[in-house]
């Protein structure tokens, strides 16, 4: 090898770890600093449920399972990494930005946040092996709110809850070539996060006491998430991907600190009424399920439907279940790549990508009749990727407007719109140059 070529490979080396490494401290930092979500139902199991942020993904609706690229990590099916050329290594990242808008009646509420999403790569073994490795939120927990009653004693009482935080995952994935035709995956994956609760109670009328209680949650431990796909070729252009994934219930342990003190305002001095650090538990994540199909019809067109479904009924935290609903989501999504010709113009080399999803949330609530309301979820997405001039790298844009709604006109609907910018590398590095 010339020592050109060394240097070339060193500046690249250089360029992903300086990409890669200041993001690995960026992440956990968004998860608990003071820029977070805003969401009144991420109070309810384990926060807002991550897993289409993949800035492919969510512009293709979120489908995941027969999807397969060779130039961009698809961490959803770990199967998929069998698609990653052999002589190649690929990265990706993505930054995302929300607007989160609640509606009840003729009441609006309008919030944004914005961080990185993920940052992943992938690289061959051999023929038949793939690594990936990759950092993301699994979940995230953000919400202020405010309620009252009226009580014939003590007056109006005042009610504030607050919450905070999160959980992050990093994990390592593995892609088996098992037949020309076959791929299995694996991901193993460390979940790690804190999360915080806070809940004051308090009175306009004197003499009445403030009461407020913490409920602070660290959050560790191990999942696995399984998948596999199979491809069938029907000519050179046209083929068929079925895909299926699996992650089995998961146990994460917790370690909660929690105290409830009250104080007399006006009155000097609190009284601590409980306090409890490092009390261990469980949360338990139930098992998930996810299958799809992929169809790439010719060189321009391919199209995808996908069926998730997770057994989120079955939740529960320090053994006590949260009454969920066991959520689902059907998901539809579609690539156009225009002819490209020796003369074509700039925007005949884009990607162009569109989808849709519909589906039941786990939230189950009672409205104020006392009747149990689910949520149903509505999403539509689009999204394009520019290529970088001579190479397969690019920048890619996506965005997707959806609602959560229950049947009720007296319960918040939400409303988001999700931003993101993903950054994809291609190069291939793993070739052996030979020189006369």
């Amino acid at each position: 090898m010339s020592k050109t070529t060394r240097t070339t490979r060193s500046v690249k080396i250089y360029t992903i770890l300086m990409l890669v490494l200041p993001s690995l401290f960026i992440l956990p930092t968004t998860s608990y600093g003071q820029n977070t979500i805003n969401s009144p139902y991420s109070m309810f199991g384990p926060g807002e449920v991550k897993g289409n942020e993949y800035f492919r993904n969510m512009s293709l609706g979120g489908i995941s399972q027969g999807f397969r690229s060779n130039v961009s990590v698809n961490y959803l099916n770990p199967a998929s990494y069998t698609a990653i050329d052999s002589l190649s290594f690929v990265v990706d990242a993505t930054v995302f930005s929300h607007i989160y808008q609640q509606n009840i009646h003729d009441m609006e509420q309008q919030s944004t946040f914005s961080a990185l999403g993920n940052i992943n790569f992938a690289f061959p073994l051999n023929r038949w092996w793939r690594v990936a490795a990759g950092l993301l939120p699994y979940s995230q927990v953000g919400y202020h709110i405010s309620d009252f009653s009226e009580d014939p004693i003590t007056g109006r009482v005042n009610y504030t809850y607050n919450g905070s935080g999160g959980i992050n995952q990093v994990y390592m994935g593995h892609g088996f070539r098992l037949s020309r035709n076959l791929s299995a995956g694996l991901n193993v994956s460390y979940l790690f996060g804190k999360t915080e609760d806070n809940r004051i109670a308090s009175s306009d009328s004197t003499g009445f006491y403030r009461t407020a209680w913490n409920y602070t949650d660290d959050i560790d431990g191990v999942m696995f998430h399984f998948g596999l796909q199979w491809m069938h070729q029907f000519s050179e252009q046209r083929n068929i991907t079925l895909g299926a994934s699996y992650t089995p219930s998961t146990d994460l342990q917790l370690k909660q600190t929690r105290y409830v003190v009250r104080d007399l305002p006006g009155v000097t001095g609190i009284d601590t009424l409980d306090t409890r650090a490092g009390e261990s538990g469980d949360m338990h994540i139930p098992a998930a399920l996810g299958a799809g199909a992929f169809m790439q019809f010719n060189d321009q067109w391919g199209a995808g439907l996908d069926m998730q479904y997770q057994e989120w009924s079955a939740y529960a935290t320090h053994d006590q279940s949260h009454n969920l609903n066991d959520g689902y989501q059907v998901r539809a999504g579609a690539i156009y790549n225009p002819p490209v010709e020796t003369y074509s113009g700039f925007l005949s080399r884009w990607e162009y990508r569109m989808g849709a999803r519909f589906g039941q949330s786990f939230l189950k609530l009672d409205d104020p009749t006392g009747n149990e309301q689910s949520f149903d979820e509505f999403g539509i997405s689009f999204g394009f990727a520019v290529p970088v001039r001579r190479s397969r790298s690019g920048l890619n844009f996506g965005f997707e407007y959806s609602v959560r709604q229950a049947n009720h006109s007296d319960m918040i609907d939400e409303t988001f719109f999700r931003f993101n910018i993903g950054l994809n590398i291609y190069e291939r590095w793993f070739v052996r140059r030979r020189f006369f």
